[in-house]
């Protein structure tokens, strides 16, 4: 055999490979062309019969040497879409500049029918004194494959990126990030209806207080700055007067700015204001609220006065909480105890909540997450000050904030992983006898080392290579080189930096007459990037899923057919459901009602607008039923998500509180009847018999001093005119009595008479004008007697309050209505009322027992201030139908 020139062909997707080998004669031309690791062979260039094959490729086509001499081109090579291609198409293999044929990827057949992708290039030879072709190939399937798979893992990573932005814009809070200069970088569709904006566009990138009124959100601002000074989480409320609202504010600061999340607790500021004002009267239902009430001292250690029974949320009897006066400061956790403690040191501001957040050990030792807000009440008849509170446990709260931040930081390293991408390949051949390794200069660089001498190689690989690898590829090495076994496989090697990179290694060797290894030739690619775009999928899915299943409300995936396709543990645990028991049933087998007022067709397709938020009816895998608040909102064209929240607790809680307001308003009739009649009996009683008695004795003693008088002793004569005196007093006392007791001329004459006579005598006593202005036809209409008795006296009760409260000078009583209806407005024009004390409050009962009162002939009572000045006191009565 003589050749003539050999041209190694340039591959230009393996920069490893891209040299020249000068002309060299036989048998080193041989030893090359069999040696090689990459396929080779040579073909005929009139009839494409392959003339010469070298070990690599009968490896990896599957032919033996002999079958496969007996192969033309044709029979291997396919096009990219798998067909069989002509003489002449192979001969129209483009040829380039340089002499070479130009490098072209097709599909090669092996022998059990299996096809690879491989980037071909071919040189123009003579072969044995005739025209043939070398052929070198370069096998990319591997590669091919690898980019389809970090394809399918950019496009799972960007699937769960929008899944997770669709499940946090279902969080009820509104969350809002903001870079250190306080401009707005995210805001999901809570924070949109809270800040009043319809899209992102109106605020992404400008500055918060360009866009909100900076005086009225001093509080704010000064939260978000002292968190970035002191990287330190920001829990706070704070009113927003344009808006009419309490924020409550959780600021989470980082380097890069501000995570802010939001709720608008307006209802329940006013509702917690109302329960700490009512406290007494509505202590039964406190009681009962799953939120710890409690009373403490006002001073550290701040020991338990009462707690209410909802201590048990901590595994406690409030028995046991109160029998250690250090149960709560043994209880807080030692990173919050200096915190609150300072917190609480500070001093508390009149009609203002003191709020903090602290973390309490419970019976089983783990830690829960507690909201405090309390108010200090002064002392009063005789009873030391203290504090009145009220926690609630904000534990599933903070700790789904926590998931959905580590959610957010998974995500943001999981698609850095998924960019990088990096494939190469440096060819390596090793000398045994001498024992020379020599590596490609690509190989040391992609390390970040300086290239190491053929000889030197073992001690530096070594060390370079993972412990936990070296043995494993010594095994795999010496398996190759004494029992022929294929020599392909993965390790780890440190990098320059102190980084483990991962390399796929693979090569095959030479061996003698004897059977000894004397040559060994192969590649190494880096398939770092690969590795972590498998372990950043795995990592992405698990933490997809954690955050999945740690939400604290249910969530169900629907399919376009209402068929359930997954549910996280809460919404299992809510249904009454285990393992995959709802996976594939109808969404509607659960409803107990057999209409539901969502139109789930319509969610399908409209990702931007939320279902409405309802209320169902689920019936439970014991066949129970549970209240359930629903929203709904589509994920895509076939898909849609329901979040489902417990309320049969507040369900509960309105009935009790319905309940109590019943009993309430009974008791409250009953005790207005017997103090009707109880008023009727002392009145009776003062006029039958003390004033009886009083009378006659004022008229025997006048007879008396009528008879005798003027021989009586002038000492016994001037004590007998002083009693006759205090005797007179003494009847006028009793009378005024009577006219409290029983006003005059109400069951004589009714409500008219008996107000113009009350009005003329407080003109009387009390110096200020007051007016009775009574409706056309009124002046005699009589009302029932229970109706103008309750009347009566909030009329009276409003009168006395303008005269001494408010320092009215004029006080108009407007009385209108007809034989069915009643209608009283007491006006002044006096200091007014605030607003807190429209309702009442605890220890002023004047504006309370008008109501009670008022409430207990079904009338409507109100107080309101006038737009003038003063107030205006209403009842307003309508007889029940027939």
């Amino acid at each position: 055999m003589s050749v003539r020139v050999i041209q190694q062909p340039q591959n230009p997707t393996d920069p490893a490979t891209a040299h020249s080998v000068p002309q060299v004669k036989e048998p080193q031309d041989r030893l090359l062309f069999d040696a090689n690791p990459q396929p080779m062979w040579v073909f005929d260039q009139a009839s494409k019969r392959i003339l010469a094959v070298n070990a690599a490729a009968v490896a990896r086509y599957g032919y033996s040497r002999e079958a496969f001499l007996q192969l033309t081109v044709m029979d291997i090579r396919r096009t990219p879409q798998g067909q069989r291609l002509t003489a002449q198409q192979i001969d129209d293999d483009a040829v380039g500049a340089n002499g070479l044929r130009l490098t072209a990827r097709w599909q090669h057949a092996l022998k059990d029918g299996g096809l690879i992708d491989v980037d071909v290039t071919s040189s123009d030879l003579e072969w044995e004194d005739r025209p043939a072709r070398l052929v070198v190939v370069n096998e990319v399937t591997e590669q091919l494959a690898l980019e389809r798979q970090t394809e399918r893992a950019r496009s799972e990573s960007r699937a769960a990126l929008e899944l997770l932005n669709h499940v946090i814009d279902r969080v009820g809070d509104a969350i809002i990030a903001l870079d250190t200069e306080l401009r707005f970088t995210y805001l999901n569709a809570p924070a949109l209806r809270l800040l009043e904006r319809d899209h992102e566009a109106q605020l992404i990138g400008r500055y918060i207080w360009d866009e909100y009124e900076l005086e009225h959100g001093r509080a704010f601002h000064n939260a978000y700055v002292n968190a970035l000074q002191t990287q330190q989480f920001e829990v706070f409320e704070a009113f927003y007067a344009p808006w009419d609202k309490w924020i409550e504010v959780r600021v989470f600061p980082s380097p890069l700015g501000l995570s802010i999340f939001c709720n608008d607790i307006t209802e329940r500021k006013l509702f917690e204001r109302l329960l700490l004002d009512r406290e007494r009267d509505f202590r039964l239902l406190v009681e009962h609220m799953p939120a710890m009430i409690y009373r403490a001292s006002v001073d550290p250690p701040y020991s338990a006065l009462y707690v209410s029974p909802s201590i048990h949320i901590l595994g406690y009897t409030a028995h046991e909480w109160l029998a250690d006066p250090l149960s709560w400061t043994k209880a807080l956790h030692p990173d919050d105890c200096e915190r609150a403690m300072a917190a609480l040191s500070e001093p508390y501001v009149d009609g203002e909540d003191h709020q903090i957040q602290y973390r309490l050990r419970d019976a089983q030792g783990q830690w829960r997450h507690f909201r405090d807000r309390s108010r200090r009440i002064d002392a009063a008849y005789g009873r030391p000050a203290f504090v009145q509170g009220i926690a609630l446990d904000v534990t599933d709260l903070v700790e789904s904030e926590q998931a959905l931040r580590e959610s957010e930081a998974s995500l943001r390293r999981s698609e850095q992983r998924y960019r990088l991408a990096a494939a190469g390949g440096q060819v390596w051949d090793w000398d045994l006898v001498t024992d020379q390794l020599n590596l490609s200069p690509d190989f040391w660089q992609q390390l970040g080392f300086q290239p190491v001498a053929g000889a030197d190689y073992r001690s530096h690989l070594d060390a370079m290579t993972h412990p936990q690898d070296i043995r494993r590829h010594r095994e795999a090495m010496r398996a190759h080189l004494k029992h022929h076994q294929p020599f392909n496989m993965e390790v780890r090697i440190g990098d320059a930096r102190g980084e483990w990179r991962w390399l796929h290694i693979q090569g095959q060797a030479e061996w003698d007459a004897q059977g000894r290894a004397i040559f060994m030739a192969g590649t190494t690619v880096d398939i770092t990037p690969r590795k972590k775009a498998e372990a950043a999928l795995r990592e992405s899915e698990a933490y997809r899923r954690s955050l999945f299943e740690q939400l604290a409300d249910g969530v169900l995936l629907i399919d376009a057919s209402n068929r359930i396709l997954d549910a996280n543990s809460q919404a299992l645990s809510m249904l009454g459901h285990e393992g995959e028991s709802l996976v594939n049933r109808s969404l509607k087998s659960l409803l107990a009602e057999q209409r539901v007022p969502i139109a789930f067709d319509a969610l399908l397709g409209n990702s931007q607008q939320p279902g409405p938020l309802v209320e169902w009816t689920i019936v439970r895998g014991d066949g129970s039923r549970l209240p359930v608040e629903v929203r709904t909102r589509a994920l895509d064209a076939r898909r849609y998500i329901a979040v489902l929240r417990d309320i049969h607790e507040r369900r509960a809680a309105q009935t009790a509180l319905l309940t109590y307001q019943l009993e309430l308003s009974e008791l409250t009739q009953r005790l207005l009847a017997q103090e009707k009649n109880t008023t009727r009996r002392v009145a009776q009683s003062l006029h039958d018999n003390l004033g009886q008695t009083l009378a006659v004795a004022r008229l025997n003693l006048d007879a008396v001093l009528a008879t005798a008088g003027d021989s009586l002793p002038p000492a016994l004569a001037e004590q007998c005119q002083q009693l006759a005196r205090m005797l007179a007093q003494a009847v006028l006392d009793v009378r005024e009595v009577l006219a409290d007791l029983r006003p005059p001329l109400l069951e004589e004459q009714g409500l008219t008479a008996a107000l113009d006579n009350e009005i003329r005598a407080t003109k009387v006593s009390a110096g200020t004008d007051v007016l009775l202005e009574v409706g056309d036809g009124l002046a005699g209409h009589r009302w029932p007697l229970d109706v103008e008795y309750s009347a009566f006296m909030v009329a009276r009760e409003a009168i006395t309050n303008a005269r001494l409260h408010a320092q009215a000078s004029l006080i108009r009583v407007v009385l209108e209505g007809s034989e069915k209806k009643l209608l009283l407005n007491v006006i002044d024009d006096g200091l007014g009322i605030p607003p807190d004390m429209q309702l009442g409050r605890p220890g002023h009962l004047g504006v309370v027992g008008m109501r009670e009162r008022s409430i207990s002939i079904g009338a409507r009572f109100s107080v309101s201030a006038e737009p003038s000045g003063g107030t205006c006191v209403t009842l307003h009565w309508e007889a029940p139908p027939s």
